[in-house]
């Protein structure tokens, strides 16, 4: 699912409500915000912790760097992102 969002003057943008109902959200719900490098990813906070097993796949080998596990969540998360979804533009401030 994709879609294209206009944020308002306030930083508000709407979550359109077919993507609402796929998440089963609702009013009142809490979202985690996170900016990675240069994308938005916005998650439920109460998403069960069981749909989550497996994103990341097979925990690696030993030990892992920061680096190694940034670069594990991002290429998880770019599978359920479209490519048009993974870039953010920014406006440099004026």
């Amino acid at each position: 699912m994709t879609k294209t969002l206009t944020m308002t003057a306030k930083g508000q943008i709407t979550i359109p409500k077919d993507a609402r109902e796929a998440l089963g959200l609702r009013g009142g719900d809490q979202l985690v915000l996170s900016v990675v490098g240069n994308e938005v990813v916005v998650t439920p906070k109460n998403i069960d912790l069981h749909e989550l097993a497996g994103l990341l796949g097979d925990p690696p080998a030993g030990t892992a760097t920061l680096q190694e596990l940034d670069e594990a969540v991002m290429e998880a998360a770019g599978q359920h992102v479209s490519p048009s979804e993974r870039r953010v533009k920014r406006h440099d401030a004026a």
